[in-house]
């Protein structure tokens, strides 16, 4: 029930749920100033959260911080990366069936927020770590597309191409949100790895609640960012003066992930 709840009326707490309710409302009013109102309203909405210096001020206060590079792994156990699933793979598109390679797929398709596989594999290719846990199962719901592939598998697939080694590469394919992906991960560290410590990757946008989460199941993370939605600040009069679909999306995950980490702490997850 939380899983559904988190993946459908959180939309309505984000600047595109508001925007549609509000458009919604001027359309069915039968009363001219409010609709006049309304409409003003929504305009307002997608001028300020498609404002790309507004949004771009929210990432850099939001976000978590980039890090430096990590120093090669010199102790005698393994370093583990933990990385979390979510749009890694553009698994909505079917990719036509052909020869396989020795790899496994012939061919797939990176999703948006790829840089977290590419992160990890930064980290295993200069040694910080040894081992890539990959977490985060399907969990798809009736009102949503059908996903076309398994996107843990698939990332690996990818990392394979990349040159890591099929035995450095663990599953975990249980968890259908952040804080599973905490419980599920915890285990297999302890269990499998004998260890509680892990280098976390994932966005930059969507690390504090990760942390938080992993945190709270007692595990030491090492926090190693990626996906930045932020950039440098820019004072141009294009960044605010004019709305941007590009900041209007990137408020949507902003806004959704702030609303996410509150409802986390809530509920004790974090």
């Amino acid at each position: 029930m939380f899983y559904f709840f988190s993946k459908t009326i959180t939309y309505l707490l984000t600047p595109a749920g508001w925007l549609i309710t509000t458009l919604l409302l001027a359309f069915f009013t039968k009363k001219v100033h409010y609709r006049r109102r309304l409409i003003g309203l929504g305009l307002a909405i997608f001028w300020v959260f498609g404002n790309s210096f507004l949004m771009n001020e929210l990432a850099l206060w939001w976000e978590y911080p980039i890090q430096p590079n990590l120093a090669a792994s010199t102790d005698s156990s393994n370093r583990i990366a933990v990385v979390l699933t979510g749009s890694l793979i553009n698994s909505l598109k079917e990719v036509p069936a052909s020869v396989p390679t020795k790899y496994g797929p012939s061919r797939f398709l990176l999703g948006r927020e790829i840089d977290r596989a590419g992160q990890a594999l930064f980290l295993y290719k200069t040694g910080v770590v040894q081992k890539i846990l990959i977490s985060g199962g399907n969990g798809d719901l009736p009102i949503q597309a059908k996903r076309a592939s398994d996107e843990g598998e698939m990332t690996a697939q990818f990392l394979i191409v990349a040159g890591v080694n099929p035995n450095d590469i663990v599953l975990e394919r249980k968890s259908l949100n952040t804080h599973e992906n905490a419980q599920f991960t915890a285990q297999l560290l302890r269990q499998r790895f004998k260890t509680n410590q892990c280098v976390l990757v994932t966005s930059a946008w969507h690390m504090r609640r990760a942390v938080g989460c992993f945190q709270k199941e007692g595990i030491q993370v090492t926090p190693f960012a990626g996906s930045f939605l932020s950039r440098e600040r820019s004072f141009l009069p294009g960044e605010w003066l004019l709305p941007h679909e590009s900041a209007f999306f990137d408020s949507y995950y902003l806004i959704r992930e702030l609303v996410g980490y509150l409802t986390y702490k809530l509920a004790g997850y974090i």
